[in-house]
C-alpha cells in the first residue's frame, strides 16, 4: 500500500491512527472485530466477509452512489486500477489471492474505455 500525498487521505497514516485509537497491539490479530450481538462487548474474532460486505454496502447507500458497492467491490477495484496503471497481472493476483492465470480475476477487471484521466490523481 502506498502512502497516500495527502495527511487526511493517506491510508497508511490512516491504519497507524485507527491501530492506536482501537488498541491494536497484536501484529496478527484482526484489525476490525466483531461485537457480541447480545451485549455489544468487542471479541477476539474478526469480521465475516458477509458483514464488510453489509458495510460497504450500507456505506455506499448512505453516500447515495449511483452503484450498489458490495464485498467484490474492493477486489474489482484493485484488479481494474492496477491494470489501468500498467502493472502486471501477477500483482494483482499476489495482492488480492488469487491462484496464479485466474480467469476469474480477469473476469473482475473492467474493459478499459480508452479513458485514462482518473478523478483521484493527485487525491490520495
Amino acid at each position: 500500500m502506498p502512502y497516500g500525498s495527502r495527511f487526511h487521505l493517506c491510508p497508511i497514516r490512516a491504519w497507524r491512527r485507527w491501530r492506536v485509537a482501537a488498541d491494536l497491539t497484536d501484529p496478527d490479530g484482526h484489525a476490525l472485530r466483531r461485537l457480541h450481538n447480545r451485549w455489544a462487548t468487542v471479541m477476539n474474532a474478526g469480521l465475516s466477509s458477509e458483514a464488510v460486505g453489509d458495510v460497504l454496502t450500507r456505506l455506499g447507500a448512505r453516500a447515495n452512489l449511483p452503484i450498489r458497492p458490495t464485498g467484490h467491490s474492493p477486489r474489482r477495484g484493485l484488479v481494474t486500477e492496477s491494470a489501468r496503471a500498467g502493472n502486471d497481472d501477477r500483482q494483482a493476483e499476489k495482492q488480492g489471492g488469487w491462484a496464479p492465470g485466474s480467469t476469474v480475476m480477469r473476469r473482475y477487471r473492467e474493459d478499459d474505455d480508452g479513458f485514462r484521466e482518473n478523478a483521484l490523481h493527485g487525491v490520495l
